[in-house]
Order: C-alpha cells, then sequence, then structure tokens
C-alpha cells in the first residue's frame, strides 16, 4: 500500500511540474466555495447589486474624483520554516507596488502602447498596513505565525486551510474592516503549482481576503516577478475577472470570443497570456460597441492578465468602475471605504535600519573572489562599489537577488573598502585581499 502512495505521489508531482505554472487559482475557489459554502445566491445577488449601480453610475466614477480611498490591510505570514517567514521589507515593498498600480504610478506604465495609454485608470485606491488590531490595540499590521511543517496549504488538498487555525493557519480579521492577505507555501509535492488566489465580493465571509504563494510576495522576491502576482489577486478581491472572461482552451474546445469579463474596454481574447508580452496578438475581433470601428490586439499590459510582471501595466477605466461598483453596494467592501482600523507607519520601503546587518561579505580575507549576499531583503536596486586604501574606486557593479561575485584575482594585496548602496541606504564593508 505503501508504494502505491508513494507512486501516485510521483505522478501527480510529475504532472504538475509538466503543466504550465498557474498564477491565479480564483476560479477553482469560486467553483468550490460556491458547493461548501452553497454561496450560489449570495454571489450572484452580488453581482446583480454591482451591475444596477454601475449602470447608474458609470459616466461619474470613470473620472478622477480626488477622494482616494485608503483600504486597512492585515498580513498573516503563516510560515513552517525561516525561508517562508516573510520578512518585513518584503511586505512594506508590497504595498509600495499596490499603491503604485492602483494609483496609476508605476515606473512603467509609459511602456503601455498608444492604443490603450489614454485608458489607463487611477484607480484611487491606497493600501497601508493597518494600526489597530479588531480589539483597538496597536498593531504593525504583521501576523506572524508558525506552523507544523505538515501543515497542507495547495488548493488541491489544503484549500483554504491557511485560514483555519485548525488546519495551521490564522484567523482573519474582520473584512469589513480589513484587507486580509495571506503568504504561505502552496506547494504540492515540492511543486509550485499556484502563486495565488483571492475571494470574490459577495462569497464566505469567514474566507474573505487574498492568498500569495510567500516567495512571490514583494517587488523582488523572486527574479523576474515584481509583486504584481498580489495586484492580480487584489483586483479579483475587488471584482475583478480575467480579461480572458474564463473560457480559455480545454481539453476538449478552443478558447472563445464570446464571453466577457464585465468590463467594456477590455478588449476581447481567447486565452490568456502565455506569461510572456506577445504584443502582436490579436484573438478576437467581435469588439464591445465602446470600440467602434477599431479591433484592438489583446490588452497583454493589463494587471488581469498572465503576461510577464514587466509587462504589466494598467488597470483600465472600465476596471475601475467596476470596482467602486462593489466597493458602494457589497457591505464588506463599502464598509471597508471607512475603516477605522487606521495606518501604520513604517519606513520607506528604501529606508532600512541596520543594512549591515543584511549584508554578508565572504571570504574576508579574500583571495581572487569576495561574494556578497543580501539577506532577508525584497529589493534588487543594489549595487557595489570597491574602492582601495588611497580612495581610488577599483570595482562596480550591480547586485543580483542571490549572490554576487566580485572578482578580485587582479588586484594588488592590501585593504579595500566595498560599498553597497542604493538611493536610500548605504554601508561600507572593509575587505582584505591576501596573495
Amino acid at each position: 500500500m505503501k508504494k502505491i502512495h508513494v507512486l501516485v505521489a510521483l505522478l501527480l508531482s510529475a504532472a504538475i511540474a509538466s503543466a504550465q505554472l498557474d498564477k491565479c487559482a480564483t476560479m477553482h475557489v469560486l467553483k468550490e466555495s460556491i458547493k461548501q459554502h452553497n454561496l450560489t445566491s449570495t454571489f450572484y445577488t452580488a453581482e446583480q447589486a454591482a451591475n444596477k449601480w454601475l449602470e447608474e453610475n458609470k459616466a461619474k466614477i470613470t473620472a478622477k474624483t480626488k477622494a482616494v480611498i485608503k483600504i486597512p490591510v492585515v498580513v498573516h505570514v503563516v510560515y513552517k520554516n525561516a525561508a517562508q517567514n516573510v520578512p518585513d521589507s518584503n511586505i512594506y515593498s508590497q504595498i509600495s507596488v499596490l499603491n503604485e498600480c492602483f494609483r496609476k504610478m508605476n515606473s512603467n506604465y509609459g511602456n503601455t502602447r498608444n492604443i490603450f495609454d489614454s485608458i489607463g485608470a487611477d484607480v484611487e485606491l491606497e493600501f497601508c498596513l493597518a494600526d489597530k488590531d479588531p480589539l483597538g490595540n496597536a498593531t504593525t499590521g504583521i501576523i506572524r505565525k508558525s506552523t507544523p511543517t505538515s501543515s497542507q496549504f495547495d488548493p488541491l488538498f489544503g484549500f483554504d486551510n491557511v485560514k483555519k487555525p485548525s488546519k495551521g493557519g490564522d484567523t482573519l480579521w474582520p473584512p469589513s474592516r480589513y484587507l486580509n492577505i495571506w503568504t504561505c507555501d502552496m506547494s504540492l509535492f515540492s511543486v509550485e503549482a499556484v502563486l495565488g488566489y483571492a475571494q470574490f465580493p459577495g462569497m464566505a465571509q469567514q474566507t474573505d481576503g487574498v492568498v500569495i504563494q510567500y516567495n512571490y510576495f514583494g517587488r523582488y522576491a523572486k527574479p523576474k516577478f515584481l509583486g504584481r502576482t498580489t495586484v492580480h489577486e487584489v483586483g479579483h478581491w475587488l471584482g475583478m475577472r480575467h480579461i480572458w472572461a474564463d473560457d480559455a482552451p480545454g481539453l476538449s474546445q478552443p478558447g472563445t470570443c464570446d464571453s466577457t469579463d464585465f468590463v467594456y474596454d477590455t478588449p476581447n481574447c481567447k486565452s490568456q497570456s502565455a506569461q510572456d508580452c506577445d504584443t502582436v496578438i490579436n484573438s478576437c475581433s467581435n469588439e464591445d460597441p465602446y470600440w467602434g470601428t477599431i479591433d484592438p490586439p489583446d490588452m497583454v499590459e493589463n494587471y488581469m492578465d498572465y503576461s510577464k510582471d514587466s509587462c504589466m501595466t494598467m488597470f483600465t477605466k472600465g476596471q475601475k468602475a467596476r470596482m467602486y461598483s462593489f466597493l458602494n453596494t457589497n457591505p464588506d467592501r463599502l464598509a471597508i471605504c471607512t475603516s477605522t482600523a487606521g495606518c501604520a507607519t513604517f519606513a520607506g520601503v528604501g529606508e532600512i535600519k541596520d543594512l549591515g546587518n543584511y549584508v554578508n561579505v565572504y571570504p574576508n580575507p579574500a583571495s581572487d573572489l569576495v561574494k556578497i549576499t543580501l539577506n532577508n531583503l525584497g529589493y534588487s536596486d543594489f549595487k557595489y562599489e570597491m574602492f582601495n586604501a588611497t580612495g581610488q574606486k577599483v570595482k562596480t557593479g550591480e547586485i543580483n537577488y542571490f549572490i554576487t561575485e566580485v572578482n578580485t584575482a587582479d588586484l594588488s594585496a592590501g585593504i579595500y573598502f566595498l560599498k553597497v548602496y542604493n538611493t536610500s541606504n548605504t554601508i561600507t564593508k572593509r575587505v582584505v585581499v591576501n596573495r
């Protein structure tokens, strides 16, 4: 019997590894939640109320209101080991990414193609770590919980367990006052199958919120991933659907162009992006009347696609209107807009106390090679400069995500000073080169 279990595990692992990494399990969660909690009526009632509000207010809400809504956030870090215990710096950087993307202040917005750049929206939502817990006590907005290694949080066997203390998870804070975000390990048989998922408005209140694979949480937590997974999932939490309307090709039928994401200015497309940045693809031609005689390409820039993080640049004005339709009709989303949970203050994402404690330089003394590592920092914008004893700059370079190697084979024996820095921080380490 044990051999059979092992064989099944190996087959499942192989199947997951061979499949494309699924960035989002939100639609799977929707189906399971409706089944488990009998949510059909409440979910569709929420949709109907939002649609009615949207019909009456669409023109007003697409314009900038200059009335920014602040949403308090609590981050539940549920971890089995030190690597999964997401550092504060990653959390701060993720809050910054949310604010940049929802306020259309992301540095790559200029990469948006001309056909779309005029419909990009400042959603006028800002996110902050809560400064009061449900009992009114001071908090940093970050909760850390160690969980047994046997805990399962994957969407296949451990569906929503991260929200249940009895399963090793952490209890949500009232969703009428906080956006709950959990980080945890959702891998299955050591394979990262899902990056995140969220609950739509109108789903079960006791499990409301967003769940993110721990090593994709933060601006540079993972190479080439810039924190857009959380932006995508928070979009779902605010009522957004995938731009391909979840009718992507299946095992027996191709994708179609006859479904909707309930947003008028996102062009129809047959399938999700292949996690690339294909700006040529135009998979559908039957567009909303909004587009008139124009046949726009697929909007791979949209946060609700599966594009590369570096390609994602925007929410549209139509998406903003749909978000506000839920913020003005769903009881929990409506209440959170006036939450008294407050906002915790923390050092800017670039401002790190005691940076030297995070920077390792080794071996020291060195011979032909010096290595630099940044421990528990979610940044990639660090650089280094190396100076000799007379102040002459002898080496420069960028520090990567893992280990940065500095070749010292061409340097004379002696004392050198290695400066590690970014726009807000500087630390200098003394390095001895021996021969």
